[in-house]
């Protein structure tokens, strides 16, 4: 398994570099024009690898499951953030250098008087400068995300468009006929993936919904939705994967939300996903009726025991809600009949607020499976751990035996205790590549 996601992922990174390179071969084949400095050909390379990375953004968030597989979505998305800020800063140091050393340029800023070329360049640098900044600061200036959604693809759509007229207009990119098309390849790219990601995809997604089955209760103030398809048997997944949800809405509202998958991966014909009230929308989960239509994309994300077949043992941590995707997990291993020592933490504020508390019982009867809970607050005559899970805590129930056993670790819960448990793991000799965290922060 781990060489198809090695050649998976070796495919995708080399398309995508091929991809954003080729634009440099319109300044290094052809004829050069006459008089046009290194530096300046230096500023207008970083300005096409820069757009094309800009037009290639759409693809990451497309959620093309091939290209999210290898990787996984957090790793994806966190590449998205990244890239996106260093096309920016190559396309702002395009202007910069212009400025710096042909002084001349600076009057293309007055957009009364400069040429149609400038003023479409100029206007997708601000417009450029808006998607970033936004990007940085919607959670400090509380924009609602899917308001923010909306308008950033809009806009980065308007950017790219502008940037190409800019590239167009100047001509020196578009005199032969092999780099025009080369351009127009690569609007016929960006048109495709728009299409795609704001048309198709959400119309696939309306022809197979889903009805909820039943919404059950749970502990800690947590809500478990029962989902089953309404043709077919859904989607397989894995256990640990997380799944996007929309309720009340279309998929074209952009208003929908990422939880993982709690049900096992060996009954795909009905899913289920248990969430925790924090926010606005997953205070409203319990209100939902059996019945209700919703619409299920998934499955997503490289949180799973399964990409780890060879391992001889399994730890896993969670905290508060997310034990979830743990779960997931144990109820898969369970209906497997997998024998392999298993070894659950799962730290929590009190003994009332421990989610899924008695299931653990059957799942130890049906699995080689040990659970340890530490309290923050434990109730009078309690005997087990208590406090924060720390390294000493971790020592005493992982001796030698667990060690030598070399198992994969998965790690999920609030932030602080991630950030903390995957420091403490590395120094009571766990290697640091066996241990795999779900961060929940998209």
């Amino acid at each position: 398994m781990k060489s198809k996601y090695y050649l998976m992922g070796g495919f995708w990174v080399s398309l995508y570099t091929f991809l954003v390179i080729t634009p440099l071969i319109i300044l290094i084949l052809g004829p050069k024009s006459p008089g046009r400095a290194p530096l300046q050909n230096l500023a207008v390379g970083l300005a096409f690898v820069g757009l094309a990375i800009m037009a290639l953004q759409f693809a990451l968030t497309a959620r093309i499951k091939s290209l999210n597989e290898p990787f996984g979505s957090d790793i994806v998305y966190y590449f998205h953030r990244q890239i996106g800020i260093a096309a920016f800063l190559m396309i702002f140091a395009h202007p910069i250098l212009l400025f710096f050393f042909y002084p001349g340029y600076i009057s293309y800023l007055n957009i009364f008087t400069a040429p149609l070329r400038a003023k479409a360049g100029v206007l997708a640098l601000l417009l450029l400068i808006g998607v970033v900044g936004l990007s940085e600061y919607r959670s400090k200036l509380k924009i609602p995300y899917w308001f923010w959604k909306l308008w950033h693809g809009i806009v980065l759509t308007l950017t790219v468009g502008l940037a190409i007229l800019h590239i167009y207009l100047n001509g020196n990119y578009v005199n032969l006929p092999w780099k025009e098309q080369l351009w127009i390849s690569y609007l016929v790219i960006w048109v495709i993936l728009l299409v795609y990601t704001r048309i198709i995809y959400p119309i696939q997604l309306i022809r197979h919904p889903f009805h909820v089955v039943e919404v059950k209760p749970e502990r800690a103030n947590c809500t478990t939705l029962h989902m089953q398809p309404e043709k077919g048997r859904g989607f397989n997944f894995h256990p640990g994967q997380f799944a996007w949800i929309t309720t009340w809405r279309t998929p074209f509202s952009d208003t929908e939300h990422p939880f993982s998958l709690a049900s096992s991966a060996e009954h795909p014909e009905q899913i289920e996903m248990t969430i925790k009230a924090l926010g606005k929308f997953t205070s409203t989960v319990k209100e939902i009726q059996p019945g209700q239509k919703v619409y299920v994309d998934g499955a997503y994300g490289s949180f799973s025991c399964d990409r780890y077949p060879e391992a001889k043992a399994l730890i896993l941590i969670a905290g508060g809600i997310g034990i979830t995707p743990l779960m997931s997990t144990l109820r898969t291993l369970a209906d497997r009949k997998d024998g392999r020592p298993l070894m659950l933490f799962y730290a929590n504020r009190d003994w009332e607020t421990v989610t899924f508390r008695e299931e653990f019982d059957q799942l130890q009867k049906r699995l080689n499976l040990k659970v340890i809970h530490i309290l923050e607050k434990p109730p009078v005559g309690w005997r087990g751990e208590t406090g924060f899970l720390t390294a000493e805590i971790l020592n005493r129930h992982l001796d030698r035996g667990w060690k030598e056993l070399n198992p994969q670790i998965f790690v999920c819960g609030p932030k602080p205790m991630m950030d903390v448990v995957e420091k403490q793991l590395t120094q009571i000799g766990f290697s640091q590549s066996k241990v795999h965290s779900e961060r929940f922060a998209l």
